[in-house]
């Protein structure tokens, strides 16, 4: 619970108002039975009809004050309560867009999903109830406690044995409940993953008729969720019967002992029913107090999870001092670089003993067979993971000496899975800049769509650039897709550009026209590719095999020296006018 108490502490005003409020609806609620009971054995017993209609007046104030208080309360917990759940989720946002692709990978999105919404949800839940009940549930039951002994101490010895014998119910039920509860959010992490995964992958499941499979999936994750849900439901289920009973128990002993006391000359008949009502709001305080001990065992199992998250550290992160300017140049150095995703085991490195250097304004190419790691050694220059050995070096510094905005803002990348965001045109291509400075990057906007070669399209649309991309840009090819990532990556205007595979759905007298475009930009490029018409022309050509740098040169040196390059250019050279290999 320190979790709900440090983000309660930011609205501390409305958090003890809450309680407050409530304070004034108990003792409200306690005078009532008492001012009932003086109506019936003073006013109506007695014939004197005054005293019923002046009390019944203060009957009609105190309840309009515990009206007051409680709607005074609902109103200043929802304040707090929404508060927190809206901080929270925020602060749980931003922690995640700071995690590094190691950390993503760690949890996953469907994880996360469930601890962003599912997670959060409980916790704003049980934190409006606890401002509501935390006060109103101990706080009425030793009033009523005191009252009830105020009005006949003998009659509420059967309290003694009713107290114990709820407390000890709960427990038990709620020991059982609070691992189910762990269980049943995890469960539901597994739903989020199996709905997520099919969403993404809804094209290549029809493509490869795997509905029922991937049915039988969701069913599997669906009745594990069932399953832990019943479970924890019938646990839960004994507690109102369990209450019910012993309430019902304790108001039938009440009963009967109260009945020999009136008729001995003991008890007043309004006493009894002043009696009576202090053990129902004994008896329902201790039944809400149980319900809001299960909300809260459900909330722990949240918070926990929910801790996890803003308590993990991110694993790239700046390092001392960085330096915090733009990249000037863009010459990059690689050292001696390894890299394996788990970071320690040697056995598992995609990428082993890589050296090479880029020249600042110059186009590098990196040619490979799939899964040789041309992508693993892209994704290492903006730090999205950091290298297991050796160094990297932009413009003769250690990219780990640079801040991680500066240093991003400095490298554009359209990557190797396009992806774009539910807006227009205009917002995808200048995602790069606030959305209040976008107006004013037209002739940037156009000359970025022009490289890419994507203008002539957009400007055929009625509404243009500012045409609306539906989430994943799935009303457009994947070609016009890969296009507009580009253009995107030539807007930030980098001093390194990288195109991951940028062009693989695009046809070859497109793709050809977008790399004479390139040509003219001033950004360091590295062009990822399969295609030797993608990197015939570049400066510098490496060549990968298993993660390990096979050969380096220009085209003309590599078919000269490197048996790999020449075994790719000549399956692929069969027929070069069809290839679109004619070099320029």
């Amino acid at each position: 619970m320190k979790l709900i108490f440090r983000y309660l502490k930011r609205h501390w005003g409305f958090a003890l108002a809450a309680p407050l409020l409530m304070m004034i609806e108990v003792f409200m609620d306690l005078l009532l039975p008492t001012i009932m009971a003086r109506i019936i054995d003073e006013g109506i017993a007695g014939g004197n009809m005054e005293l019923v209609l002046s009390l019944g007046l203060r009957m009609i104030l105190v309840t309009l004050i515990a009206a007051l208080g409680g709607i005074g309360c609902g109103t200043t917990s929802s304040f707090a309560a929404s508060s927190l759940g809206a901080e929270l989720r925020m602060d749980l946002y931003s922690k995640i867009q700071r995690f590094s692709y190691r950390n993503l990978d760690r949890l996953e999105t469907g994880n996360l999903i469930t601890r962003l919404t599912s997670d959060v949800t409980q916790i704003e839940n049980s934190s409006r109830m606890m401002l509501r009940i935390m006060v109103r549930a101990p706080l009425q039951i030793i009033g009523s406690l005191v009252m009830a002994l105020l009005i006949s101490p003998s009659l509420s010895l059967s309290l003694a044995v009713l107290i114990p014998l709820l407390l000890l119910s709960l427990g038990m039920i709620i020991k059982k409940a609070y691992p189910l509860y762990y269980q049943l959010q995890s469960r539901m992490d597994n739903v989020n993953t199996r709905l997520q995964e099919n969403f993404l992958g809804k094209r290549l499941v029809k493509a490869f008729v795997r509905e029922k499979f991937e049915e039988e999936k969701f069913a599997a994750a669906n009745n594990d969720l069932v399953e832990v849900t019943i479970k924890a439901g019938k646990t839960v289920a004994f507690m109102h019967p369990v209450m019910q009973l012993i309430l019902n128990g304790g108001i039938v002993s009440a009963l009967w002992l109260g009945a020999r006391y009136i008729d001995s000359g003991v008890l007043k008949i309004g006493q009894l029913l002043a009696f009576l009502n202090y053990l129902r709001q004994l008896l329902a305080s201790l039944m809400m107090f149980s319900h809001m001990l299960m909300q809260f065992s459900r909330a722990l199992a949240s918070s926990k999870r929910v801790e996890e998250v803003l308590d993990e550290p991110p694993v790239i992160k700046d390092n001392g001092t960085p330096v915090q300017h733009s990249l000037n140049k863009g010459t990059l150095e690689f050292k001696n670089v390894s890299f394996s995703y788990d970071g320690e085991n040697e056995e598992s490195e995609v990428l082993t003993n890589i050296s090479f250097t880029i020249k600042e304004g110059t186009t590098a190419a990196i040619l490979g067979a799939t899964g040789s790691g041309k992508t693993s050694l892209v994704n290492l220059v903006p730090r999205f993971y950091d290298i297991t050995e050796g160094n990297i070096f932009i413009d003769d510094r250690n990219i780990k000496d640079y801040g991680l905005e500066s240093l991003r803002k400095s490298i554009a990348v359209s990557p190797q899975k396009t992806t774009l965001f539910a807006g227009s045109i205009r917002q995808n291509i200048l995602f790069h800049y606030p959305e209040d400075e976008q107006e004013n990057l037209d002739q940037l906007m156009i000359k970025s769509a022009k490289t890419a070669n994507i203008h002539d399209f957009i400007s055929g649309l009625p509404e243009r650039y500012e045409t609306k991309i539906n989430q994943r840009g799935v009303n457009l090819s994947g070609g016009q897709k890969q296009r507009i990532s580009i253009a995107r990556a030539l807007a930030k205007k980098a001093a390194i550009l990288i195109l991951d595979d940028s062009t693989s759905a695009v046809d070859m007298t497109t793709e050809r026209k977008i790399q004479e475009a390139l040509q003219l930009d001033d950004a360091t490029k590295i062009i990822i590719s399969q295609r030797i018409n993608s990197v015939i022309n570049a400066d510098t050509i490496l060549v990968l095999e298993d993660g390990k740098l096979n050969g380096i040169g220009t085209h003309s040196e590599l078919l000269e020296s490197n048996e790999i390059y020449r075994d790719i250019y000549t399956s692929q050279t069969e027929h070069p006018e069809e290839q679109g290999l004619v070099k320029a």
